[in-house]
């Protein structure tokens, strides 16, 4: 239930942000960088895929920016602790290497994951594995924390909690994709994909940004002032939770994003109703 209207925690608290100005630079760092290296590729036409293509610190860059920001962000809806800044400059140092060392890896050419063939690629794996590794903790804390929201409407506290548990959750996931590359490699096999044509970063990015979509889905419902905000938002959580199982089912049985089986099919039919009800439900906000 919403707290008094007076109570509430602001959306966006820019005064309070501001303490975090350290990981908003950071964030914008990495989020220009990514835009720098997808606008490069559109201009060289370079290749899209593969393990040198300037999409990866393009990718890697803007979703690590935006991921930074939201941890800000998150800091700032929680009940605070007298080390949150320190926490969240931590955080986004850790992405800010992480994201530097993928740079550098596209940059001199060679492949930034799953590549072992010198002892100075095998050491920057082997750093950035840390990297991401002391993140998803600091992220497995968010998440536990997310349990002592400050007072605010409902719906806002149902995309913070479920946005973070999702890009925990989503974090385990690329850990288990690294760790099924690594078996493909010792059997000779591409580290990309399992079995047939499964992609392994498929389930990893599926519910990646959840923690961004949720919580601006409450703002805009709070912002027309729907009547069931709560139910609205508990049916788009459930859309994204279906569209990963979606991701997991279609690399678990070797199938490519778009090889979709009945099983796939059907589980992205209801994810789609659930959506169709969201978008029907709009013209039916109450305004006051």
């Amino acid at each position: 239930m919403a707290a008094p209207h007076s109570a509430v925690v602001p959306f966006l608290n820019i005064k309070l942000l501001g303490t975090f100005r350290v990981s908003l630079v950071i964030g914008g760092a990495l989020f220009a960088s990514g835009l720098y290296h997808l606008v490069l590729l559109w201009m060289t036409s370079a290749d899209w895929s593969g393990p040198v293509s300037l999409r990866k610190p393009g990718l890697f860059g803007v979703s690590a920016g935006v991921t930074v920001w939201s941890i800000a962000w998150v800091l700032t809806q929680i009940v605070p602790r007298r080390n949150d800044r320190r926490f969240a400059t931590l955080m986004s140092l850790g992405l800010l290497l992480e994201v530097g060392l993928i740079t550098i890896q596209q940059w001199r050419g060679v492949p930034s994951h799953f590549n072992r063939t010198t002892p100075l690629d095998a050491a920057i794996e082997t750093i950035m594995l840390v990297l991401i590794l002391l993140v998803t903790v600091g992220i497995s804390l968010l998440c536990v924390r997310s349990r002592r929201l400050l007072p605010m409407p409902e719906s806002r506290a149902i995309s913070i909690r479920a946005g973070m548990w999702l890009l925990l959750f989503s974090c385990g996931l690329g850990f288990l994709a690294t760790v099924a590359g690594q078996i493909n490699l010792a059997t000779g096999l591409p580290p990309e994909t399992w079995g047939n044509a499964g992609v392994l970063k498929f389930p990893h990015g599926a519910a990646l940004h959840a923690i961004q979509a949720l919580p601006l889905l409450s703002l805009l419902l709070q912002r027309f002032r729907f009547s069931h905000a709560s139910l609205i938002l508990r049916l788009a959580v459930a859309a994204q939770v279906l569209f990963l199982t979606h991701a997991l089912w279609q690399t678990m049985n070797g199938r490519s994003r778009f090889d979709i089986d009945l099983t796939g099919i059907s589980v992205l039919a209801v994810a789609a109703l659930m959506i169709v009800f969201i978008g029907r439900s709009w013209p039916f906000a109450a305004r006051c």
